[in-house]
């Protein structure tokens, strides 16, 4: 499976150009500056929503995607959904009716008073105005964001429902990661999440690496015998011995869930004989597993894949031997979750390799790895 591949745009020239669907006809060369153009625009999004709550800023600068100081943004304050429209020059039934070229123009000039002058105000009228993009990526980002400046609303509830049928895996997914803040999930996101496996046990003991998913993923074939990744992983590198079975979680976003299936995953190590393994986890993976070391589960290697970084969910660092941190630069479905884009710790040496942009799911891409020469350094 092939994964695509964007390039950050500067959020100050992002939005002088409307983000599009991928059109009929178009070449490969339009369809990844589209996508790219959508991907930015929803990176300076999450930022600024991220601004807003709080969260903990990026640690680094990034000369490719430079952004302003987001923390002056902290507030729990709401303006009114009139007051954010007031502040584009329209009224709000008058931006759902806008012109591309006048939204672009809007949103251009928001973006940069962010830039210049950072209000809630400010953010309040760029997600609103990008709510209205005709790009399903920037519609979810607005939408998240004025969940949290504005108030929560059908038309939120519709776009980000809308946005999680979607067939494109990164505004799926960002919807899923979005409906999850904002109560209960509802159908969509139901249907992605199962009821906790029971661990079995077998006679066959082993030293071996097992793959498992992230959050609204345990019903995909990727970490599974057969799928993706899984076969990549058993051809690639013969000698880690890929286990037979991988390890299947709830998949749901709740910290409750995640200590529950923390604790299957200790008792399933045991129950499968697999001593200490090595262990290759996507997202919300990493912290089932960080939390089943405190549990007294122990690994060898521990491969992490976009795991949202949260101090509160490291692991107990004196029962992993060895831990390899895989993930892409302003992940956007770690923008949502509020999560650090670095994992690092001064107790323990974390080996940190950083490719590729925004897309929380090519991590775990067999093509993404042999891009990127992972199977190497694993």
């Amino acid at each position: 499976m092939s994964y695509r591949q964007y390039e950050p745009i500067d959020p100050r020239e992002a939005f002088t150009v409307t983000a599009k669907r991928r059109e009929k006809g178009a070449t490969l060369a339009e369809s990844s500056e589209a996508a790219s153009v959508a991907a930015s625009q929803a990176a300076f999004l999450l930022a600024v929503r991220a601004g807003v709550l709080g969260y903990e800023p990026p640690a680094e600068r990034l000369p490719q995607f430079p952004l302003p100081n987001l923390s002056k943004l902290k507030t729990d304050h709401h303006v009114k959904v009139a007051e954010a429209c007031h502040y584009l020059g329209v009224s709000e039934r008058e931006l759902r009716k806008e012109t591309e070229p006048a939204l672009e123009q809007q949103m251009t000039k928001v973006a940069r008073e962010v830039y210049r002058k950072p209000s809630i105000e400010a953010a309040a009228a760029l997600f609103e105005a990008a709510m209205t993009s005709p790009h399903p990526l920037v519609a979810v980002a607005g939408a998240a964001g004025a969940r949290e400046t504005t108030r929560l609303r059908p038309r939120i509830r519709d776009t980000l429902e809308k946005a999680a049928k979607s067939r494109d895996r990164l505004v799926s997914r960002l919807a899923l990661a979005a409906i999850s803040h904002i109560g209960p999930m509802g159908p969509i996101a139901d249907k992605k999440v199962i009821k906790q496996p029971k661990s079995r046990k077998r006679r066959r003991k082993s030293n071996t690496a097992v793959v498992t998913h992230g959050t609204f993923a345990a019903n995909g074939s990727w970490y599974r015998p057969g799928g993706d990744f899984y076969d990549a992983l058993q051809k690639k590198r013969p000698d880690l011995d890929v286990h037979d079975r991988s390890f299947r979680w709830t998949g749901a976003y709740s910290d409750k869930a995640r200590r529950a299936d923390a604790e299957l995953l200790r008792q399933w190590v045991a129950d499968q004989g697999l001593g200490t393994p090595d262990f290759f986890a996507h997202s919300h993976g990493g912290t089932v597993a960080h939390l089943a070391t405190k549990k007294g589960a122990q690994f060898d290697r521990l491969v992490l894949m976009g795991w949202p970084v949260h101090r509160k969910w490291y692991p107990d660092f004196s029962r992993v031997k060895r831990i390899v941190d895989i993930r892409v630069r302003l992940d956007l479905v770690v923008l949502l979750d509020g999560g650090a884009q670095r994992f690092r710790s001064k107790d323990f040496k974390i080996e940190e390799h950083r490719h590729g942009w925004f897309d929380h799911s090519s991590t775990h891409e067999s093509a993404y790895w042999d891009d990127h020469g992972l199977w190497d350094v694993i």
